[in-house]
């Protein structure tokens, strides 16, 4: 283990890690000649992709202001990444939906998620790699 990480707690940890390889993802993504999305906006990206959702609720599910949801969500759609499924100007709750470069950027982020992944296998083994996911994928807590 690394000395740097030895003094840290399991949320630490866990936290160390998935800043570090979402941080990897997007640098790869940027080296590939794309533009650079913010960890907000990558994440508002994914969950738009698995559902219909309005600018409150993912504001709520990523834990920012309803003020910041929107502004993350302007500039996603002022770089053509999402639209406005509802164009009802009056509406609070607008749906927001993929564009085609919206969905290019999690297919491909995907791919490259996939590419990491293997590499943690070869660096921590097989067997050591299906414990950790089947650790992460329990539920922890009853609440």
């Amino acid at each position: 283990m690394n000395t740097e990480f030895k003094s840290l707690n399991i949320i630490d940890l866990i936290s160390e890690k998935h800043a570090k390889l979402r941080k990897m993802v997007i640098e790869i993504w940027v080296e590939m000649g794309e533009e650079r999305v913010s960890d907000t906006e990558s994440y508002m990206l994914a969950l738009i992709e698995k559902n219909e959702l309005t600018v409150a609720q993912i504001g709520r599910i990523i834990g920012i202001s309803r003020q910041g949801a929107h502004k993350c969500a302007k500039g996603l759609i002022e770089r053509e990444y999402i639209i406005i499924e509802n164009q009802d100007i009056n509406s609070r709750d607008k749906i927001l939906a993929l564009t085609e470069k919206g969905l290019r950027f999690c297919r491909e982020t995907l791919i490259l998620k996939e590419k990491l992944e293997a590499d943690v296998v070869k660096s921590i083994g097989e067997d050591n790699f299906k414990i950790l996911k089947d650790c992460l994928s329990k539920n922890w807590f009853t609440i």
